[in-house]
């Protein structure tokens, strides 16, 4: 299993609430989504608002020593489930999410690498790093565009399998 497997499988845990009830993502349905009963539970109002946010992170990582701390899980949900708050957009702001979220975990990566690698593990790690840090992978974490967008669009298809 790599490092995109667990990320998805964490996704698959987030919680949400339907009718009033708070349920792991993996068991909503196609008709509570058509329907409107899901609450996601993220802090964005639109794909929009969410790329905001990246984009910010994204700097704040970039200029930062430390590990910029970010809920993974929940910005990828946002990405597969929150809508633009325009249809005219010159570019596809959910891409656009997950270009920025590439950029968040490549800067990640590289403070882990530059300052943290083989001397000491960060305090405020999550398992994606866990995984990063412990674990060789047989590819570039810093080329995670096409893994990213998988993950994205199994949960969207609601594909939650493996």
């Amino acid at each position: 299993m790599d490092v995109y497997e667990v990320l998805f499988q964490r996704c698959l845990e987030y919680t949400v609430v339907v009718e009033d009830k708070e349920v792991p993502l993996w068991s909503i349905s196609r008709e509570d989504i058509e329907e409107n009963r899901v609450d996601f539970r993220v802090q964005w109002k639109s794909l929009q608002d969410l790329a905001i946010f990246l984009y910010q992170l994204k700097r704040d990582q970039s200029k930062s020593k430390e590990l910029v701390k970010f809920p993974i899980e929940e910005i990828l949900i946002g990405i597969a489930f929150l809508n633009s708050e325009t249809s005219e957009c010159l570019t596809d702001p959910r891409f656009t999410c997950i270009v920025y979220l590439s950029d968040l975990i490549t800067a990640r990566v590289n403070c882990i690498a530059k300052y943290y690698f083989l001397v000491k593990k960060p305090l405020n790690t999550t398992i994606f790093d866990e995984v990063i840090l412990k674990f060789p992978q047989k590819k570039n974490l810093k080329d995670n565009l096409e893994d990213l967008k998988k993950i994205v669009e199994k949960l969207r298809n609601l594909e939650f399998h493996i």
